[in-house]
């Protein structure tokens, strides 16, 4: 370790590299000799030289530079330059990789790895390269030769086992060959060859071929005729390759090309396709085609909480599902998302239709095994049928798309028809998008309030704020009316920015003109988790407004308690913090878990008017509603009845402890004026 010391040395000891450090010797200019400074143990396991130090190359290796000159010459180069090479030289019977660099002038360490294996491998490679040369010049891997006028054929060893036969015991003749081309094939091969000879033409014939084994191989033969001076065909010479693999690989693309790459179904093209074939088989046997738009619902939620590898293992089963529930004339394609078609022949009645369409839903809306989570998802099915609903595919799928989209607003896991009646709400819901462009600007929208009371005070200590729409066209526009119409088209973000505004203004404007503090509760849509920035929007609106914290309520629903739950917990944390206070709205019709209420920061349960409406004359509404608020008590959560209607409502729920209610026995929905007026009065009572 002389020459190389410390660390570095420590590492070179021990590196499976030989490793060699030499000082270089000239003579005339020349490099002559080197003299070993330094060798790891590698170095000497390799090369089988061993005590080399402080000695010249050419007495530890007699005949040294006789035997390998680009040794000498490259050494001696990087010794002289500095400059870094590597090469490959034969020494010592052994191949070596050597990269040589000089540390300084007339030195250098060389790094030594034996590729004897490797070079062996290349020459063998390239042996047997120059015998496949050969052979494809010769073409004696399959090359066969045909006496057209005596019928004699001759064969090479390579052809007889190209087609699985024993060049020993085996004869080539033509029934030999004709015994061994696929049968769908053997016509069309020997119309092929016979009409090649006729017209002294090249000849290209590709056909299967079945081995012994029952495997099928793809073969192209190629062949010249040769005629003698009378223009009489005399012999084909010719050759067989086995392009199997080629045909294999083509028919891949082709399927990658019509198919799904994750379902493996018909893609849409193919879909396409095969809905124009059914329409116009239909015409001619005047019968219907049906075509079935499938949604699965919820789908998103799965995907953005399990990630998309649970996701397409469950693609991937409804696909298999979707395709158990069909026959064989009908078509099941993937259009890519959670979107599916299928496309249902030979129709005669809307029974068998709405079997299948019945069968898909039950079929698909079974629990699911995947990737160890138990699943369960459902499918929204839109249906139309041929000729009734649409004369071309681009109809006929518009139509299928609206009822599909009917089929989910009425809450999924079911099948529509198509109607008339779809495609005026459709341009309906189109004429509302269009308005409410114009509408947030215009100013045409307005809040309403309704006043929230203390069951144990009877005092009014909060209002939600409810959306109305004075559209100059329509009148007045309820929230149901407009609202999912919003969210589907992203605009329900800047009218609920303007709604927390607006809100957060007017309790502030009620405080300054004395009325006592008022909690406002505002709704949120789960398009304001998904798309918009709810914790900036909710900070500027009490900023701007100048309004405390705890007099804001947010009100959520159950479900994007689910579907916004993972991405939405900081924001709720953080409002939180704030002193922001929440309440899920429409308690008990949803779907959420009950830990998403030990999960999230909620404050208040808001009990459906459902349950609320008809506690008083429905035992089961009742023991709803007492089942809710015995829950939130031991939660320590306050409860809010929705849909006090009347007098004996509001008493059975002081009786079940109820902590507030809010419904039209107090008062409708009020404009800002008229709610100031209204807690005026009751302040006065």
């Amino acid at each position: 370790m002389a020459a190389i010391s410390g660390e570095v040395g420590m590492v070179v000891e021990h590196m499976l590299n030989g490793v060699a450090y030499c000082e270089m010797l000239f003579e005339g200019g020349q490099p002559c000799d080197f003299v070993y400074l330094y060798t790891n143990p590698a170095f000497d396991a390799l090369t089988g030289l061993s005590d080399v130090i402080g000695k010249r190359v050419t007495d530890a290796i007699p005949g040294i530079r006789e035997s390998a000159p680009l040794l000498f010459e490259t050494y001696g180069r990087v010794a002289r330059s500095g400059k870094p090479e590597k090469f490959e030289t034969q020494a010592l019977g052994v191949w070596f990789s050597i990269t040589v660099y000089s540390p300084k002038s007339g030195y250098f360490v060389a790094i030594f790895d034996v590729i004897t294996e490797r070079k062996q491998t290349e020459q063998d490679l390239l042996l047997a390269n120059e015998r496949l040369s050969l052979a494809q010049r010769t073409a004696g891997a399959g090359v066969w030769d045909w006496d057209i006028l005596n019928g004699t054929l001759i064969w090479s060893d390579e052809l007889f086992q190209l087609f699985g036969l024993d060049p020993a015991t085996a004869v080539a003749t033509f029934d030999t060959w004709r015994s061994v081309v696929h049968p769908e094939d053997l016509q069309r091969a020997e119309e092929v060859i016979l009409a090649s000879v006729r017209d002294h033409a090249h000849l290209f014939n590709e056909y299967r071929i079945v081995l012994p084994s029952g495997a099928v191989r793809w073969i192209d033969a190629f062949g010249d005729t040769t005629c003698d001076a009378d223009g009489i065909a005399q012999r084909m010479i010719g050759i067989c390759i086995d392009v199997t693999e080629r045909k294999q690989a083509e028919a891949q693309i082709e399927f990658l090309a019509h198919h799904d790459h994750l379902t493996q179904l018909p893609n849409r093209f193919v879909a396409m396709e095969r809905l124009k074939l059914a329409m116009a088989y239909a015409d001619r046997a005047h019968e219907n085609v049906a075509l079935l738009f499938l949604d699965l619902d919820r789908f998103k939620a799965i995907n953005d909480s399990l990630g998309h590898s649970i996701g397409d293992l469950l693609l991937v089963e409804v696909a298999r599902r979707l395709q158990a529930c069909l026959r064989e004339t009908d078509t099941v394609s993937r259009q890519g998302g959670d979107e599916f078609l299928v496309i249902l022949t030979h129709i005669h009645d809307l029974a068998a239709v709405t079997g299948s369409a019945a069968k898909i839903v039950e079929a698909l809306a079974a629990p699911y095994e995947i990737g160890g989570h138990a699943l369960a998802v459902t499918t929204s099915v839109g249906i139309a049928i041929y000729p009734n609903d649409g004369q071309d595919t681009q109809t006929l799928m518009q139509q299928a798309d609206t009822a599909m989209y009917h089929a989910k607003d009425g809450g999924g896991n079911d099948y529509t028809f198509f109607s008339e009646q779809m495609n005026a709400a459709v341009a309906h819901a189109h004429a509302i998008r269009s308005e409410l462009h114009q509408a947030l600007a215009a100013g045409e929208f307005a809040l309403h309030f309704q006043p929230q009371l203390d069951l144990a005070s009877g005092r009014i200590t909060g209002a939600e704020a409810l959306l109305r729409w004075h559209s100059p066209t329509r009148g007045l526009v309820l929230p149901d009316e407009f609202v999912s119409i919003a969210e589907d088209c992203g605009l329900i973000v800047p009218i609920g920015d303007w709604v927390l505004q607006e809100a957060c203004r007017q309790a502030v404007r009620w405080q300054q003109a004395g009325l006592p503090e008022l909690t406002v509760a505002v709704n949120l849509s789960a398009v304001q988790f998904r798309r918009g920035n709810l914790q900036q929007s909710v900070e500027q609106a009490l900023s701007a407004a100048g309004l405390t914290p705890a007099m804001l309520e947010l009100e959520l629903t159950e479900s994007i308690l689910i579907t916004e739950a993972e991405h939405a917990m900081d924001t709720f944390r953080h409002l939180k913090r704030l002193g922001i206070r929440f309440a899920i709205d429409d308690f008990g019709t949803g779907y959420s878990s009950l830990a998403y209420l030990k999960r999230f920061p909620i404050d208040t349960l808001k009990i459906a008017q459902v349950f609320v409406q008809d506690m008083v004359a429905n035992p089961d509404d009742a023991a709803i509603v007492h089942a809710i608020i015995q829950m939130a008590r031991a939660l320590k959560l306050k409860t809010l009845a929705e849909g006090a209607e009347t007098a004996e409502t509001i008493e059975h729920l002081r009786l079940h402890h109820c902590d507030a209610a809010q419904g039209d026995y107090f008062s409708r929905p009020l404009p800002a004026e008229a709610f100031q007026q209204y807690i005026l009065a009751a302040a006065r009572l």
